[in-house]
């Protein structure tokens, strides 16, 4: 084996190893007592005890949006303003401005005013 490939080698298995490590639920690193403190004593939770459980759980099986459950709803929601069909009115009366054109003739010009006449109506709703 050439020094490149044992050099690769030992910092390909630090790189594996070290995730492995920082998943270990046993290590129990306390951060040390000041001097100057009192000493109370010591409240044992049992809860607290204990280690995670290991395999599946019913919160790691839900999938996809979860609820926030610690958030609570906001009392008083903005409203915004609703435009109602006004927009589409103005939409659809161009459109029909631009059938109008392309057909031509008696049947262009009818189809072209009634789009003018929606959307001016779409128009005069949406300014109100």
């Amino acid at each position: 084996m050439s020094q490149n490939r044992r050099i690769l080698t030992v910092i390909a298995a630090l790189c594996v190893a070290a995730p492995m490590f920082a998943q270990d639920i046993t290590q129990n690193v306390a951060a040390p007592a000041p001097a100057a403190a009192v000493s109370a004593p010591a409240v044992t939770d049992a809860v607290a005890d204990r280690a995670p459980a290991s395999g599946p759980t019913m919160q790691s099986s839900t999938v996809g949006v979860r609820a926030n459950v610690g958030q609570p709803a906001p009392v008083n929601a903005p409203v915004t303003p609703s435009t109602g069909h006004s927009p589409a009115l103005m939409i659809v009366g161009v459109a029909a401005l631009l059938v109008g054109a392309v057909v031509g003739g008696s049947a262009g010009t009818i189809v072209m005013i009634v789009g003018g006449v929606m959307g001016l109506v779409g128009l005069w709703n949406y300014l109100q």
